[in-house]
C-alpha cells in the first residue's frame, strides 16, 4: 500500500509540474497574442482568475484582464467611485437595470452622473448603458463635456421597454458629447430624427469646432441596429447623418465641405417581437432601393457600406404564426446605380450598395427558386463586384440537399465568373433553422447582462 502511494504522489506531483510548464508559454507571449488567447478561448473571469492564481509571473501577466470589465447597477456608482482602487485598469463598463426595482433604476439613469467614471477610468473605451425606457436620459448629463467623455469609442444602448414605440425613443442627439463613437448597437428602440435639435453655441462661436459635431457620429464605422423600428418620413441616413442649423451659414460654409456619417458595417437583426415592422413599407424600402423614391437622397451614408448582415429569426420556433414575416428574397434589390467620388482615384464612379459590399449575410428568407438569384443579384455588365463573402440562409422548402446544391451553383457563377468580380467570393448557403438549433445570434439578440462580462 505504501508503495503504491508513493507512485500515486509521483504521478499527481509530475502532473503539476506539467501542468505548471503548459501555462508557463503564456507569460512569455506578447500582450496582444494574450488578448487574443483570452477573446478567441472565450476565457470566462472565472478562468482568467484561475490563471491569475499560477504563480506571481501569471498574476503580473493577467492582473490588469481581471479588472478590464465591470458590471454596475445605477446604485453600485458611489461604491464603486469610493472603493475600487483599480480604475485605471478598466477598459469596459456595463451600467445594467436592476428590473427588480424599477423606481430606484430609473432615479439612478436621470439622477446619477457618468462624470466620475469617465474621469477616473482613463483607459475606458467601451460602456454598455441599459435603460428602462428610452435613452433621453443622456441627453441631459450635460455635467461632463467631450475632454471627458471623447475616449468612448463603442458604445451599446439597450431598451427595456416592452416594444420598440415612442416610449423607447432613440435620437442621435441623445449622444451629443460622444463625438468620438466608432460603433453603436441600439437594441429595443424606436428610432427618430430630432427635429428640434441644433448645437448650442457660444456668443462669440469660439467653441464652433467643437459644438458643430454635437449631436452627430461622424466617425463611425459600425452600427447595429436589434428589433429597431422607425417611422414615416424619416430613413436610416436621416436619423444617423443628420444635418442641423447653423449659424451664419454663409460666414462658415465658405470652403468648408460638409461632413457627415457613412458607416463601413451595417447589421440589422428583427425577431417575432418585430414582425409588423419587418411587412411595413419602411423596411420593403430599405431593402428595395429601387422602389424608394428617395434613395438618391441617403448614398453618401452608404457610400462607404462594405459589409451589410440583415438577420430575420423567429425564435418562438415552437408556434409558427411569425412565419408569415421571413421576407421573400425577390424582394430584396441593391443593385440601384448612384454616383460617388473613388476613394482611391478621386473620380466619379458608378456604384450600387451591391458592388461596393464585400460581405454580405442574409438569414432568414424565402426563396421560390433558385432562377430568381440571377434576377436579385446579377449586376449590368459594365459594373464589377467587390464581394468576398457572401452567407445566405433560407427558410427551408423541398428537397434540402439539391437546392441548397443548386443555390450554391448559382452564386458561385454569379460572384466568381470571369472578370465579374475584383475579389474571388466565398460562399455559404444553408437554412436559418440552423441558425436557431445552434443559437448563434442568441447573443445578438439578447438584453441579459449574465455571463457576458
Amino acid at each position: 500500500m505504501k508503495r503504491f502511494l508513493d507512485i500515486e504522489e509521483s504521478r499527481v506531483t509530475k502532473c503539476a509540474k506539467v501542468s505548471q510548464s503548459g501555462c508557463d508559454f503564456l507569460v512569455k507571449l506578447p500582450l496582444e497574442v494574450v488578448e487574443i488567447v483570452i477573446a478567441k478561448g472565450k476565457l470566462s473571469r472565472r478562468d482568467i482568475i484561475n490563471i491569475s492564481l499560477v504563480s506571481s509571473s501569471h498574476r503580473l501577466r493577467f492582473f490588469q484582464f481581471v479588472y478590464d470589465k465591470v458590471k454596475l447597477t445605477w446604485t453600485d456608482f458611489k461604491r464603486f467611485e469610493e472603493t475600487f482602487k483599480q480604475k485605471d485598469l478598466v477598459q469596459r463598463i456595463r451600467v445594467y437595470s436592476n428590473l427588480k426595482d424599477v423606481k430606484q433604476t430609473s432615479y439612478g439613469e436621470w439622477n446619477i452622473s457618468l462624470r466620475e467614471i469617465l474621469l477616473k477610468c482613463t483607459n475606458l473605451s467601451e460602456m454598455t448603458i441599459e435603460v428602462m425606457t428610452s435613452a433621453r436620459c443622456l441627453k441631459y448629463q450635460d455635467n461632463f463635456d467631450v475632454d471627458l467623455s471623447n475616449k468612448i469609442t463603442s458604445l451599446k444602448l439597450i431598451s427595456h421597454a416592452h416594444e420598440a414605440a415612442d416610449e423607447s425613443l432613440f435620437e442621435l442627439s441623445q449622444l451629443q458629447k460622444f463625438h468620438n463613437l466608432t460603433s453603436l448597437n441600439l437594441n429595443g428602440f424606436f428610432i427618430s430624427k430630432d427635429q428640434y435639435f441644433y448645437p448650442k453655441y457660444k456668443p462669440d462661436l469660439s467653441d464652433f469646432k467643437v459644438r458643430s459635431k454635437d449631436g452627430k457620429l461622424l466617425k463611425l464605422e459600425r452600427l447595429e441596429l436589434v428589433n429597431c423600428r422607425w417611422e414615416h418620413p424619416f430613413n436610416l441616413s436621416d436619423i444617423f447623418s443628420p444635418t442641423y442649423p447653423s449659424p451664419n451659414p454663409v460666414l462658415f460654409s465658405g470652403g468648408r465641405q460638409e461632413e457627415f456619417t457613412a458607416p463601413s458595417s451595417l447589421s440589422l437583426f428583427y425577431s417575432e417581437e418585430s414582425s409588423s415592422f419587418v411587412v411595413s413599407e419602411r423596411f420593403q424600402a430599405l431593402i428595395n432601393n429601387e422602389n424608394d423614391e428617395q434613395f438618391l437622397f441617403q448614398t453618401r451614408f452608404y457610400c462607404k457600406l462594405k459589409e451589410l448582415k440583415i438577420v430575420i429569426l423567429n425564435r418562438d420556433n415552437k408556434d409558427d404564426k411569425y412565419s408569415y414575416y421571413y421576407p421573400w428574397l425577390a424582394q430584396l434589390d441593391l443593385k440601384r446605380k448612384f454616383q460617388a467620388q473613388s476613394e482611391t482615384t478621386g473620380e466619379i464612379e458608378n456604384r450600387s450598395i451591391l458592388t461596393s459590399l464585400q460581405s454580405l449575410t442574409l438569414v432568414g428568407w424565402r426563396l421560390a427558386n433558385s432562377h430568381e438569384l440571377e434576377k436579385i443579384f446579377t449586376v449590368d455588365k459594365d459594373m464589377k463586384y467587390n464581394m468576398k463573402r457572401i452567407q445566405l440562409y433560407l427558410i427551408q422548402a423541398g428537397d434540402s440537399k439539391d437546392q441548397l446544391d443548386r443555390i450554391q451553383n448559382h452564386l458561385e457563377v454569379i460572384f466568381n465568373g470571369p472578370g465579374r468580380n475584383n475579389n474571388h467570393c466565398e460562399v455559404t448557403v444553408g437554412y436559418a433553422e440552423e441558425c436557431l438549433a445552434d443559437h448563434e445570434y442568441d447573443t445578438d439578440f439578447s438584453k441579459l447582462h449574465e455571463g457576458e462580462m
